[in-house]
């Protein structure tokens, strides 16, 4: 897999961005050491796709990093009940703005043109999947897997609640011999995840800014913080 949109060498943190793009919260982010930011569109207030364009452009000029462009489905975290069409057309806007695209491997009525649409403009695809109730098995995990790269994932993501350390165990196994992969698991008892989950082959952990978007999700300062501490900064 070629990771050409990811910074090189050790465990990636990126900062989330909702609601809107605060200028303080992104100099914030950069100074505390995020390697990429992921902007949740589907959090932001105003959705007008030149206005959002314009601040992209911005963000993108402020931080000299890496975007992550997050479009969310309501089924699977999104903060906003957006139609698919809506969602299409914020991709179909936005992606010129961004490195690397997220989109749900469950987006069946969208996934093959924003996928296609991401690949002809030459941005990473992140195709993901999140279970915030339990840990799928292992012949489910390995399907997700492959189906999201049948779909074009250049990095498929897998999000799942863990509420005992067997579901921790099974996640983690699923980074061994892979390198195309971000494991994440939500929660209270997967929290150690966002950070040591890196260090075994995750490509990439998340970090609230100023608001969390999933399940235990650690702060940015917080995840940073632990990297340095192991001697993963």
């Amino acid at each position: 897999m070629r990771k050409g949109a990811l910074p090189a060498n050790g465990p990636k943190a990126a900062g989330v961005i909702v609601e809107k793009i605060d200028i303080g919260a992104v100099k914030k982010a950069v100074s505390v050491g995020a390697d990429l930011l992921e902007v949740r569109v589907d959090s932001f207030s105003d959705l007008d796709p030149a206005s959002l364009a314009e601040n992209l452009k911005k963000l993108k000029k402020i931080s000299g990093l890496p975007i992550i462009l997050t479009v969310r489905s309501k089924k699977e975290g999104g903060i906003k009940p957006l139609s698919d069409r809506t969602r299409a057309a914020l991709f179909d806007a936005l992606i010129p703005y961004s490195d690397i695209i997220d989109i749900e491997l469950s987006s069946s009525g969208i996934i093959e043109n924003v996928v296609d649409s991401a690949k002809r403009r030459g941005k990473k695809v992140i195709i993901s999947h999140h279970d915030f109730k339990s840990t799928p098995g292992d012949g489910a995990l390995r399907k997700i897997i492959e189906k999201s790269r049948g779909k074009g994932a250049d990095i498929v993501k897998v999000a799942a609640s863990a509420s005992t350390f067997k579901d921790l165990k099974r996640l983690a196994g699923v980074l061994l011999g892979a390198d195309d992969l971000i494991i994440i698991a939500m929660g209270s008892t997967g929290a150690a995840s966002r950070v040591f989950f890196p260090m075994i082959g995750s490509l990439i952990t998340y970090g609230s800014i100023t608001g969390s978007t999933a399940p235990g999700q650690m702060t940015l300062k917080e995840i940073k913080k632990e990297f340095k501490k192991y001697g993963a900064a």
